[in-house]
């Protein structure tokens, strides 16, 4: 853990070096609700009966330094209601495959490089398409894991200074023996102030 926290924080005084030079400064903060898909990716067009919409807290920071570029952080807060124990992990715990009605607690932190490929199609000074990758850990029901996360994103600005952001994020578990702390997805809807 020492040595992701010293490249980030490499990358963000090098961000911050590069984006002075270049005269490009943009932060947006951001605050909103989202909705946790804790089914562990096992059919996530299915429909919305295994999300999780408890205490959805999502807030959040953003440094745009370059037209295409910027680095992210977030936090998630939010109440995990059932959860999916695949063939695998039925294996290895002992317990029955398929649906355990238990709630948890989940938290998650999230830091992102996310490219700007709207400016690349059509000039539009309202709305901003961003695809994500980045790191991530979280925590549910006590079991820990860590994520390479996966995202895409729309904001759109109804005034210079305000907007709101949709953006679907997958986390990918780097360790997918674990039954509550495993692959999932947090879908979000935050309010933005850019200055």
């Amino acid at each position: 853990m020492k040595k992701i926290t010293v490249i980030l924080f490499f990358l963000m005084c090098s961000t911050f070096a590069y984006s002075q030079f270049r005269g490009y400064d943009e932060w947006v903060a951001s605050v909103g609700i989202n909705i946790v898909d804790n089914s562990a990716f096992k059919d996530p067009l299915k429909g919305t009966e295994d999300w999780s919409f408890s205490t959805p807290i999502t807030v959040g920071i953003e440094y745009k330094f370059d037209e295409y570029w910027s680095l992210s952080s977030m936090i998630s807060l939010n109440k995990i209601d059932k959860f999916y124990v695949d063939l695998g992990q039925s294996q290895e715990t002992g317990l029955a495959q398929g649906w355990i009605e238990e709630s948890g607690t989940y938290f998650s932190f999230d830091v992102n490089g996310k490219f700007y490929y709207d400016e690349l199609i059509a000039r539009n000074d309202q709305i901003d398409a961003y695809a994500a990758l980045g790191l991530g850990y979280f925590n549910v029901s006590d079991e820990s894991n860590v994520s390479g996360n996966f995202a895409l994103g729309l904001r759109f600005w109804f005034a210079p200074e305000y907007g709101v952001r949709l953006q679907s994020m997958a986390k990918f578990a780097f360790d997918n023996d674990k039954v509550y702390a495993n692959n999932n997805f947090i879908h979000s809807l935050e309010f933005l102030y850019r200055f």
